[in-house]
């Protein structure tokens, strides 16, 4: 991954640089990408595999959190679901959206049950706000976004007509998933990763490293509102990083009280409307931490973070959670940060 990246600064809430996390990505098809491909001077190119038919389904709604690597099959059938089913069996449309990569989604989605499938690849801001781009999201019943480089997605959609167009398909009750980079643009507040990716060893030593990088929401989902979220959780030990990304959205007054999800690497989550989950895999898990607004804290530059407590859930599969609620059927417990140091009420950092 390059770490030449398009600047912005009006959409920081906290400026600074950080990369993207990176997922493990699907192989494409060559002889289907060679077949597929249309590649317009606009900025995009489009991959496109059709259904026998043209269907139209209805979306009941729903996001799917993905925490990266080897996709689930299970999860991913839910987030089709949510998209509505067919007369006859299987499901509607779905577009993929991404930065990089090709149609390594295509054949996997239709093998679960999709109709039409088309990836679009999105390398311009004009790519962005494309026709063609915009009508394949009208005309789409899921939309999933990859994994790769959250940078890259602020940078090239906020301010676009694929951002508004995405968020109307949300309202509308259009389901939407995201895995590892795709992950971490669902959530009301954004790690925009815009250099080399934070670790948590980095941030707790200094809150306001330059590779901390905090804005607001690329896409409005209501389930998450007030929620940050963060990928690969346990595998790559991102606890500390994500409780400093709640120190900070404190510090700045951005939120009095935030929340935050973190999922494991072959972790999915569900989240229906009202707020009910269903997590798949057999990894980590997802973990779902909070705040009060009288929360002890110092969050300074070049001073190692001290914030306690933080209210912990952590839920595997076959367990339940509401973020609607910030409630489940698992023991509460506890994180606290002593001058970089973070440990746990249970005796166990995860």
């Amino acid at each position: 991954m390059t770490t030449t990246r398009m600047t912005r600064g009006a959409a920081a809430l906290l400026l600074a640089g950080a990369s993207a996390c990176g997922d493990s990505t699907r192989i494409a098809d060559p002889l289907e990408s060679a077949r597929l491909a249309k590649t317009p001077p606009a900025g995009f190119t489009m991959y496109t595999t059709k259904g026998a038919t043209d269907v139209v389904t209805t979306p009941v709604g729903g996001v799917y959190l993905a925490g990266g690597g080897t996709d689930l099959d299970a999860g991913m059938t839910w987030l089709l679901a949510r998209g509505g089913t067919r007369s006859g069996g299987g499901y509607g449309d779905v577009v993929v959206l991404r930065t990089s990569g090709t149609n390594g989604y295509n054949s996997y989605l239709q093998r679960l049950g999709a109709n039409a499938v088309t990836s679009i690849v999105i390398t311009s801001r004009a790519g962005a706000d494309a026709p063609e781009v915009l009508n394949a999201i009208n005309k789409a019943e899921v939309l999933f976004l990859t994994g790769g480089d959250q940078s890259t997605y602020v940078n090239l959609w906020r301010g676009t007509q694929l951002q508004a167009r995405v968020n109307a398909r949300i309202a509308a009750g259009v389901p939407i998933g995201g895995t590892s980079a795709g992950l971490a643009v669902l959530g009301q507040y954004v790690y925009s990763a815009q250099g080399i990716s934070t670790t948590s060893t980095v941030a707790l030593t200094n809150p306001f490293d330059a590779s901390i990088t905090l804005e607001p929401a690329l896409f409005t989902v209501p389930m998450l509102a007030n929620v940050i979220t963060d990928s690969h959780f346990v595998i790559r030990d991102r606890m500390g990083r994500l409780l400093t990304f709640l120190a900070r959205l404190q510090q700045a007054n951005t939120a009095s009280a935030p929340r935050a999800i973190g999922v494991d690497e072959g972790t999915g989550v569900g989240v229906l409307p009202g707020g009910g989950t269903t997590t798949f895999g057999t990894a980590s898990g997802a973990y779902y931490l909070s705040v009060t607004g009288t929360v002890t804290r110092t969050c300074v530059a070049n001073t190692p973070l001290t914030y306690a407590p933080v209210s912990a859930v952590r839920v595997r599969a076959g367990q339940a959670f509401n973020v609607s609620s910030w409630t489940g059927t698992t023991p509460v417990y506890t994180y606290s940060v002593n001058r970089g140091v973070v440990t746990s009420s249970t005796g166990s950092l995860y």
